[in-house]
C-alpha cells in the first residue's frame, strides 16, 4: 500500500480530540488535547511539518484554528463525499458517522481481504461489517454500558444510578447490583449474540474491538478478538493516503 512519509490524523469528540502522528504508516505517537487548547493543535501541526491532515469530527463543533493553517497544509474533512479505500454501500450515507467509516478503514488496514466485524464500545456500541471483497454494507447501533445505566435511572421514578463496579456474579442481590448485572451481562450477551449471528453469514470472520470499554469487554467474550484502542487513528491514516494519492 502507498504511504505518506509523515501525516497527522485528528479525531474530534465533544470535549477533546485525539491526534495521531504517523511516519511511514506507523503510529509514532498520539495525544489527547482539550478543545479549549486550540493552540496546541496548531503548534503540533506546524512543528511536525506535515502538508496533509485528515479530520473526523462527530462533535458538530467547529475547531476554528484548523481554518487558520498555512495554505500549503491540505485539510481533509472526513464525510460522505470523501474517497474511501472500500466501497460504501450504506443506504443513508449522509447520516453515517465519520468515526464508523474510520473504524472500517482501520479494520481494512490490519485485515485486508478479510471479513471483519468492528465493535466500538463507547457511549454507544456500534457494530460494522467489512466484507472480504472490500464492501461496507452496514451494521448495528445500541446503547453503551453507561448509557444503559443512565437510561434506567433517568426514565424511571425510583431506580438509582449506581457507581460502576464490574459484577462477578449473574444474580444481583439488591437494586444497585441488579442494575449493574443487568447492564453488564445484557451487554455481554448482546455482543456474543451479534458475533455468533454474523459468523454464520461471513466466513472466517475477524472480530475487532475498540473504544473505551474494549479492554474489559474483550476478557469476557469467548471468540478470538483483535483489540486496538487506536484502530480509528489507523483508519483515518489509511483514508488520508487514498485521498492524497
Amino acid at each position: 500500500m502507498k504511504h505518506l512519509e509523515k501525516s497527522i490524523v485528528i479525531d474530534i469528540g465533544n470535549t477533546r480530540l485525539k491526534a495521531g502522528v504517523f511516519f511511514n504508516n506507523i503510529l509514532l505517537s498520539q495525544q489527547k488535547i482539550k478543545l479549549t487548547d486550540e493552540h496546541k493543535i496548531f503548534d503540533l501541526i506546524i512543528k511536525s511539518g506535515v502538508k496533509s491532515i485528515i479530520v473526523s469530527n462527530v462533535s458538530g463543533k467547529e475547531v476554528v484554528i484548523l481554518n487558520q493553517l498555512p495554505a500549503d497544509v491540505a485539510v481533509y474533512n472526513l464525510g460522505s463525499e470523501t474517497i474511501l479505500p472500500f466501497k460504501n454501500t450504506y443506504k443513508s450515507k449522509q447520516t453515517l458517522g465519520a468515526d464508523r467509516l474510520a473504524l472500517i478503514a482501520g479494520a481494512q488496514h490490519f485485515f485486508e481481504n478479510c471479513n471483519c466485524l468492528v465493535i466500538d464500545a463507547g457511549t454507544c456500541i456500534t457494530y460494522d461489517i467489512l466484507t472480504a471483497d472490500g464492501k461496507y454494507p452496514g451494521g448495528n447501533i445500541s446503547p453503551g454500558l453507561q448509557m444503559r445505566l443512565k437510561a434506567m435511572h433517568n426514565y424511571t421514578g425510583k431506580l438509582p444510578l449506581p457507581e460502576w463496579k464490574q459484577p462477578e456474579e449473574l444474580m444481583g442481590t439488591d437494586t444497585k447490583s441488579c442494575l449493574l448485572t443487568g447492564a453488564w451481562f445484557g451487554l455481554l450477551g448482546e455482543i456474543q449474540f451479534i458475533i455468533d449471528q454474523y459468523s454464520k453469514d461471513f466466513d472466517d470472520l475477524k472480530v475487532l474491538l475498540s473504544g473505551g470499554d474494549a479492554t474489559i469487554l474483550a476478557k469476557h467474550i469467548k471468540n478470538s478478538i483483535f483489540v486496538n484502542e487506536h484502530l480509528l487513528l489507523y483508519g483515518l491514516n489509511k483514508i488520508l493516503i487514498v485521498n492524497v494519492n
